[in-house]
């Protein structure tokens, strides 16, 4: 079939979460080859599709309305799919408003639990930039959507598609793979590899030194540094922390980090899913990358010190993801993960078909 007689899907994505989460729908869309689609990327989304091989096109985040209308509309589109984000440009907004205007569907994809509102409202609150549907990944985000003002009409529950094929995935890493992983680390095979998934400590990627404890990097990173360091004299271990800075930071704020024990490595380098799975633990806040390696079957460790409790991110409420709260309590949770056996939680059938859950509701919405 001549790909300009089939219906056309404009995606857009800027934030990092959407990209992941609106790539494996794209990929999913166009193996089906029932669409065509217009891959539009800004910010970090370009450079997470650049490394997926997705084909795409790079927009400004500074482009004017009449370009924005352009793409919807030369040719024009019948959908537009759109991950959230809230970032100094937040193109999707301003699709989604265009879409309104040229009569054209849109639907978007949350890839998070949290900033409901914030995604899809202006400066004042007001939800203004609401999509026709929104996919969630669970009931819980659905929930906590209508909590937060967004009528359940425009909700449907379809799964995460990040997490889609990480039980192939597990499966096909093999231990040759694992061991070259390690030792281009410089780790040795009895010896213990951390991961640190590093996160910006606001959506915003405000650096405002005046946050919470629960939410300092440097904080949480040297906690975890000393009690390695206590791990690795009673166990006579070598120990390296790998810090894998957010694709939204430099990873700046850890140069020049050092310890006398614990050897630290910071890198963006490599697959990450890979380094999770040559990793003997992997440790963050609240990143998606904890879940992601909880169902690949690694231990996974949420630090938040002096978190007010009830603890808001969602894996760890449902005991998902290990957390720990207090400075002391740190070594011990780190010697029980690094020592004793993590059970594989696979993903439900449903939940690791989200990228074809989604197709079809667009399927639907054509």
């Amino acid at each position: 079939m001549n790909i300009s007689s089939l219906p056309r899907i404009v995606t857009i994505c800027g934030d990092p979460g959407g990209a992941n989460a609106v790539a494996l729908v794209i990929e999913f869309l166009r193996a089906e080859g029932k669409v065509s689609v217009t891959a539009l990327a800004y910010l970090q989304a370009a450079t997470l599709w650049s490394e997926r091989g997705i084909q795409f096109d790079t927009i400004k985040g500074e482009a004017a309305d009449n370009d924005i209308l352009k793409r919807l509309n030369e040719p024009k589109a019948n959908l537009l799919l759109t991950g959230t984000s809230a970032n100094r440009f937040e193109l999707e907004k301003r699709f989604i408003v265009a879409a309104r205007q040229l009569g054209i569907p849109s639907m978007s994809v949350l890839d998070f639990w949290s900033n409901y509102a914030l995604r899809f409202s202006d400066e004042s609150g007001n939800l203004c930039y609401l999509p026709d549907r929104i996919a969630v990944m669970d009931e819980l985000a659905r929930d906590e959507m209508v909590a937060a003002g967004i009528a359940g009409s425009r909700i449907v529950i379809t799964g995460h598609p990040t997490l889609d094929g990480l039980d192939v995935y597990r499966q096909s890493f093999s231990s040759k793979r694992r061991c070259a992983l390690r030792e281009s680390l410089g780790v040795a095979p009895d010896d213990w590899l951390v991961l640190y998934a590093s996160q910006p400590p606001t959506f915003s990627d405000l650096d405002d030194t005046t946050l919470p404890p629960w939410l300092d990097r440097l904080r949480t990173v040297n906690v975890l540094l000393g009690a390695l360091a206590v791990l690795a004299q009673s166990r006579g271990k070598c120990v390296t922390l790998l810090i894998r800075p957010h694709p939204r930071e430099s990873g700046e704020i850890y140069r020049g980090l050092v310890h006398e024990t614990v050897r630290i490595v910071v890198s963006g380098a490599g697959d990450s899913r890979d380094l999770a799975l040559a990793a003997d633990a992997i440790v963050g806040m609240t990143t998606m990358f904890l879940v992601e390696a909880r169902h690949l079957g690694r231990p996974t460790l949420s630090i938040r010190l002096d978190l007010p409790l009830p603890d808001d991110f969602p894996p760890s409420r449902s005991g998902l993801i290990r957390a720990v709260y207090r400075e002391e309590d740190v070594a011990s949770v780190m010697d029980e993960l690094l020592n004793q056996p993590v059970p594989y939680l696979p993903l439900s059938e449903a939940q690791g078909n989200a990228s074809g859950n989604v197709a079809q509701l667009l399927y639907s919405m054509l």
